[in-house]
């Protein structure tokens, strides 16, 4: 009885989560310092209420809301006013898990996305050396055999290059990729660890 009241309380505690992207164990690997965020001289503001965003694959089903974001500058005129704003215009392609292209890269298989990643954080360096958010989400669990023998996610992988997101979505234990260049929603749980870790910091490399 004491064993089933701690696993109810297990679960109990698990579910409370609620559907922000959890971390599963990871090991370290070797490489170069991981830059915490993308430098940039525009950042994302939420505009509203974006469309509902559905996957599936791997005999997992997705279905979240999401937040619709515009580029602003960070220099602002006198009344405090963005002095430029720009609509992400987003192109969503399938593609194969293997010779898929994100954000001008050609990737041969999914773990060149993370060639290098944090233990403890959600960034990554890819194989060409850029700065990669990954964050993942477990697929939902029923019940306390769910909580022990579910290893499978969702999968998001954020790029940051020319002054545009690409997202590169996956479901474990399926084949193919969803590629979103210049994203225009994001699920709500990614937008809210975006800015919980200030993703977006200003540039350093102005001239002067």
């Amino acid at each position: 009885m004491a064993l089933e009241s701690a696993v109810r309380r297990l679960f109990a505690k698990l579910s409370s989560q609620g559907s922000k992207p959890d971390k599963e164990e990871k090991k370290e690997t070797e490489g170069p310092p991981i830059p915490h965020g993308w430098q940039s001289d525009m950042v994302p503001r939420a505009s509203g209420k974006g469309a509902r965003v559905e996957h599936s694959g791997g005999g997992g089903y997705s279905s979240a809301g999401s937040t619709r974001i515009q580029w602003v500058s960070r220099e602002t005129d006198a009344e405090g006013e963005p002095i430029q704003e720009r609509r992400p215009s987003p192109a969503e392609v399938k593609q194969l898990d293997v010779g898929f292209r994100a954000a001008g890269k050609i990737y041969p298989d999914l773990s060149k996305l993370a060639v290098h990643e944090e233990q403890s954080g959600p960034w990554a360096l890819d194989m060409y050396g850029r700065t990669v958010l990954a964050l993942r989400e477990r697929f939902p669990c029923f019940d306390s055999s769910d909580l022990l023998y579910e290893h499978r996610y969702f999968r998001w992988f954020y790029l940051f290059q020319d002054g545009k997101l690409t997202c590169v979505y996956h479901t474990d234990e399926s084949h193919t990729v969803t590629v979103t260049e210049d994203v225009l929603d994001i699920e709500d749980q990614c937008w809210r660890e975006m800015q919980e870790l200030d993703c977006f910091r200003e540039r350093q490399d102005r001239d002067n």
